[in-house]
C-alpha cells in the first residue's frame, strides 16, 4: 500500500477523496450490528452537502456546530460541510444548552445540530437554525430497537437524517480552504486552563494523519479497522480515530459511550486492529473476561493517553495482551489540543518505559525555565515547536513565545527531557499544589498511591489550610477494606514521597468521577471539596 499523501491546499474532504484509493477495504462505518460502505458514506456526504447548501445556505465562511457523540451521521455532517468550506465547531455533547448556544454564537453558527438523548430538555432561542440527530438511524435494528426503547426524544428540530435523501448524480465540486482559514474549532482549557476556543485549519489534522507510518507498529497494509469510543469533539478522537480511518480508507468500528462488557465483545467479534483511550478505559477492559481471556491476536497497536497511567496498569495491560496472543504492548503519548492531538508517542520504533515518548517528525521540545533553556534531566516548563500548531485562540491569549527566532508553544506542563529526546511528565502546573511553599506535583502522589495493594484509582487535590497554604487530599477507589487501603496507602506515600507530597487526608469512594472520554474528573472532586469548605464555614 502506498503512503497517505497530501497537499496544504487540501480540505479534509479532499484528503479523504485523494486517499482512497490506497486500499479496497469495503466498510467504512460499522455502527452497532451493521455495517455500510465507503461508497454509501460518500454517498450520504455529497447528498447533506447539496442539502445543507439549497436549505440552510450553508457555504464558504460559515460554521456548523455538532453537539454529538460518536455517529455516522456526525461523521457524514462533518465531512459534508468541510466539502462546503464550512468550519465544524465541535462541542461536548453534555454541555449544557446556555453553553451550546454561547459556543454555537462565538462561532457564529448558522446550523447546530444536536443527537436526540442530549441530556437537557429546555432549548435555548438560538439564531442558528436547529436540527437533531437520530443516534439510532444506522444502528442494527435490535440495538435500533433498544435504542428507541429506552431513549427519550429531545423534539429540538427537523431531523438530520431527512437530509440525506435525495436523487441528484452530480454534485457540486468542493470548495477550497485558505491555509489560514479555520476548518475545525475545539473546545480546551487552553495551555493556562481558561476555557478557549482553538481554531485549526485542514492541513494540521492531514498532516498527522500522514505521520500513521510513524507510530503504528505495521505497514499500513496490515490494518483493517480501529475502535473509536473517543468522542469526535476529542482532537484525537476526531483526528486519529475517525479523519485517519477514513484516509487510510479502513474501518471505523464507532461506539457512542464506552461500556466495558459490550465494548470488550465488539473489539473481539470485529477483530479491531488498533485501540486509543484513557487509562479508565483499559483497566475497565482488564476486569472483562471476555476481554481478558479473550483472542486478542487481531490487536496490532494501543494507545493511552488524557491522563497519568500508573506502570501497574501498562505492566498488567500488556501480560494479557501477550498472554492473549497480540504482539502490541500499551503505549503512552502526548499532545495538547493546541496541536490537534498527540506530537509525541512512545512506538514499537521508538519506546522507553516511564516517558511520554519520542517527538514526531517535524517536532521538537525543549524544557524551559525563566525563559531559559535547561539541560537534560532538568525539570521545567515543557516547550513545543510544532508544524502541526493552532492558528490560534478565537478571543484572547497567546501560549507562545519566541526564543531566538523559534515560535515555541508554552505548554503549562512540567516535565524533563533525557539524552535520548525522550519526554517525561512531572505535572500540569495548574493541577500543581504548594505545601508550605514547597511544589508538590499530583502524578507523583498518584503513582505513589496507585502501588498499594486494592487501589484502583487515584487522584490527589490541594485543600486550602491555613498553616500550610495547602495540603494533599488524596481520593481513591479500592477493592477490600477501606481502612487497610487507606493505612497501606500512607505506608507506600511517606515510603516514596518527601513529608510534603504525604496526604494529611485520604478518602476512599465507590467511584471517583470521570468525564465524558473516562478520565477522572479532578474538577469535580475540587469542586465538592469546595461545597464542603463553605458547608463548614456557614
Amino acid at each position: 500500500m502506498k503512503q497517505l499523501i497530501i497537499d496544504k491546499n487540501w480540505s479534509m474532504y479532499e484528503a479523504i477523496k485523494q486517499n482512497i484509493a490506497a486500499s479496497n477495504i469495503q466498510y467504512a462505518v460499522s455502527f452497532y450490528g451493521k455495517r455500510y460502505t465507503f461508497d454509501r458514506i460518500f454517498r450520504y456526504i455529497e447528498v447533506l452537502a447539496e442539502n445543507f447548501k439549497e436549505k440552510y445556505r450553508l457555504g464558504k465562511g460559515d460554521t456548523l456546530t455538532l453537539c454529538m457523540p460518536n455517529s455516522p451521521s456526525a461523521l457524514i455532517a462533518f465531512y459534508a460541510a468541510n466539502k462546503l468550506g464550512a468550519a465544524v465547531n465541535l462541542v461536548h455533547p453534555y454541555i449544557p444548552p446556555e453553553k451550546l448556544k454561547e459556543s454555537a454564537e462565538k462561532t457564529n453558527s448558522k446550523i447546530v445540530v444536536v443527537y436526540d438523548a442530549y441530556p437537557h430538555k429546555n432549548r435555548p432561542d438560538f439564531k442558528a437554525a436547529v436540527l437533531e440527530s437520530d443516534c439510532g438511524y444506522f444502528m442494527g435494528a435490535a440495538a435500533k430497537m433498544y435504542y428507541r426503547f429506552t431513549k427519550k426524544k429531545l423534539g429540538w428540530g427537523e431531523k438530520l437524517e431527512n437530509l440525506l435523501k435525495g436523487g441528484k448524480k452530480n454534485f457540486s465540486p468542493p470548495a477550497r480552504f485558505a491555509f489560514d482559514e479555520p476548518a475545525v474549532y475545539l473546545a480546551s482549557g487552553g495551555t493556562t486552563g481558561e476555557p478557549k476556543i482553538i481554531m485549526h485549519n485542514n492541513y494540521t489534522f492531514n498532516l498527522l494523519c500522514s505521520k500513521a507510518p510513524e507510530f503504528l507498529r505495521y505497514d499500513l497494509k496490515e490494518y483493517t479497522s480501529l475502535y473509536n469510543v473517543l468522542p469526535i469533539f476529542h482532537g484525537f478522537g476526531l483526528c486519529i480515530n475517525m479523519h485517519m480511518c477514513m484516509m487510510m480508507r479502513r474501518t471505523n468500528i464507532m461506539c457512542i459511550k464506552f461500556d466495558a462488557k459490550r465494548s470488550a465483545k465488539q473489539i473481539i467479534k470485529e477483530k479491531a486492529n488498533i485501540l486509543t483511550g484513557v487509562p479508565t478505559m483499559f483497566l475497565k477492559l482488564l476486569g472483562e473476561k471476555s476481554f481478558a481471556n479473550g483472542d486478542l491476536s487481531h490487536i496490532k497497536d494501543v494507545f493511552v493517553g488524557g491522563d497519568s497511567v500508573s506502570a501497574k496498569l501498562l505492566d498488567d495491560f500488556n501480560a494479557v495482551l501477550k498472554r492473549q496472543g497480540s504482539k502490541a504492548e500499551l503505549y503512552e503519548g502526548y499532545g495538547l489540543t493546541e496541536t490537534v492531538t498527540v506530537c509525541v508517542v512512545n512506538s514499537a520504533a521508538h519506546h522507553k518505559k516511564g516517558s511520554l515518548g519520542y517527538p514526531l517528525s517535524g517536532t521538537r521540545l525543549a524544557v524551559a525555565r525563566d525563559g531559559k533553556f535547561l539541560p537534560c534531566g532538568e525539570v521545567g516548563e515543557i516547550y513545543i515547536d510544532s508544524p502541526q500548531f493552532m492558528l490560534g485562540y478565537m478571543t484572547s491569549g497567546d501560549p507562545f513565545e519566541e526564543i531566538d527566532g523559534v515560535r515555541w508553544l508554552k505548554t503549562g506542563d512540567y516535565g524533563w527531557l533525557d539524552e535520548d529526546g525522550f519526554l517525561y511528565f512531572k505535572q500540569r502546573i495548574k493541577n500543581m499544589i504548594k505545601v508550605s511553599g514547597v511544589p508538590v506535583y499530583p502524578s507523583e502522589i498518584e503513582s505513589a498511591a496507585m502501588k498499594a495493594a486494592g487501589v484502583k484509582k487515584a487522584c490527589a487535590i490541594g485543600i486550602d489550610d491555613a498553616v500550610r497554604g495547602q495540603h494533599v487530599r488524596l481520593y481513591a477507589e479500592v477493592t477490600g477494606d477501606k481502612e487497610a487501603a487507606k493505612a497501606e496507602i500512607l505506608a507506600v506515600c511517606k515510603k516514596t514521597l518527601i513529608s510534603y507530597a504525604v496526604p494529611r487526608e485520604i478518602v476512599i469512594k465507590d467511584r471517583l468521577p470521570v468525564n465524558l472520554i473516562g478520565k477522572i474528573d479532578r474538577k469535580a472532586l475540587e469542586d465538592e471539596a469546595a461545597k464542603e469548605k463553605n458547608h463548614e464555614s456557614a
